[in-house]
């Protein structure tokens, strides 16, 4: 099967340092060579993937950390969707679906096409996802569902990694971490606060941007001169995992209703618990008092964090390897990439099939010759 999958314009694939997105699409696109499949990258052209890659930025534009940068940055990528429009008007007769992880695919909704939602869906989006009710979409957790079940599913399909470039460490070092975006979303400073309440030393990484201007220097930086705290700023891959695979225990304040929570499968490849409050995924990820702790609020959660200490970080480890893992996800993909070529119109799929069937009857005779 020959799959288009569409990336963003701001990230390369896979990310050099944040960017979950893009972390998933990388181990995707594995996956799908490893069974026999045929991904086609369309994204940013220093994208670094072992398949044929389209771009449709020379290079990634990142997204910026002021607002004042916003209105150069939509220009830019208005750009990007045009030519992203263009390069996969050009793939059809050569593709069988087209796998989207953000790119809005209406233009294409008479071609065999998924889109998987990554982010949280807001008040500001219910009129953009009711004008695409007909087109096909995967969640990455059930919880995603419930906040806009009118969409056409066909699937839920959790996200996964690689976990043999994560280590088992079963003696970690004397700390917890904090590993996202600083955001109020992600409400960092409250791990902090629960760290330093009970004289814990605590590390922090992750990234700055314009939805969260202000959060840092307004609930952050005040604490940065204590001995207990540790900012590391936005790590890459190896720095990441060195920071999450050595903690006591990964502390995840999320304060929306996250679709999934990359971190917290990370830390857990590692054996690392988390204490997470209980919002829209983390129920599907943790297993309570065997993984990690759900609670209401971090106030609680004081109350709690002794209990990750003394989990098996090896049964941590086991489940999530087993649970969560690229060749799972990718499987899941093909399945639904399946479903939603066997939905479409039988007229379509005729025309479609007819025309791989030529190509390949080319590609021989020109191979003949």
């Amino acid at each position: 099967m020959r799959v288009a999958i569409v990336a963003g314009p701001y990230v390369p694939v896979p990310p050099v340092k944040y960017g979950g997105t893009e972390q998933v699409i990388y181990y995707l696109i594995n996956g799908l060579k490893e069974a026999g499949h045929v991904p086609i990258l369309l994204g940013p052209g220093d994208s670094k993937v072992d398949c044929e890659i389209v771009p449709i930025v020379e290079k990634a534009l990142f997204f910026p950390k002021t607002k004042a940068g916003l209105k150069a940055h939509k220009l830019l990528e208005q750009k990007a969707f045009r030519i992203t429009a263009k390069k996969l008007r050009e793939l059809l007769p050569t593709i069988d679906i087209i796998h989207s992880h953000g790119y809005d695919l209406t233009a294409f909704k008479n071609f065999p096409n998924i889109t998987t939602l990554h982010n949280m869906i807001e008040f500001e989006h219910v009129d953009y996802y009711t004008k695409r009710k007909n087109l096909n979409f995967a969640s990455i957790s059930k919880n995603q569902q419930a906040a806009f079940p009118e969409l056409n599913y066909v699937g839920v399909v959790y996200n996964g990694e690689n976990p043999a470039e994560f280590p088992i460490i079963t003696e970690p070092e004397d700390y917890v971490c904090f590993l996202g975006r600083f955001d109020r979303d992600k409400n960092p400073h409250l791990a902090i606060q629960l760290a330093l309440s009970m004289g814990i030393k605590i590390k922090l990484a992750g990234k700055i941007d314009f939805k969260g201007e202000g959060y840092f220097i307004e609930e952050i930086e005040k604490y940065l001169s204590h001995p207990l705290v540790e900012y590391l700023g936005e790590l890459d891959f190896d720095a990441k995992v060195e920071l999450v695979s050595k903690a006591r225990c990964n502390l995840h304040p999320t304060n929306f209703r996250e679709p999934f929570g990359l971190t917290v499968l990370e830390a857990a490849y590692c054996g690392t618990p988390t204490l997470a409050t209980a919002r829209g995924s983390m129920p599907e990820l943790i297993e309570p008092s065997r993984t990690g702790m759900l609670v209401e609020d971090f106030i609680e959660g004081r109350n709690n964090i002794e209990e990750c200490f003394k989990m098996d970080r090896t049964y941590i480890a086991n489940r999530a390897r087993q649970l969560f893992n690229y060749k799972n996800m990718s499987q899941q993909y093909v399945e639904a990439y399946h479903k939603v070529i066997e939905s479409h119109p039988r007229s379509a799929r005729s025309r479609h099939g007819m025309r791989n069937l030529v190509e390949d009857l080319m590609l021989r005779i020109k191979s003949t010759v």
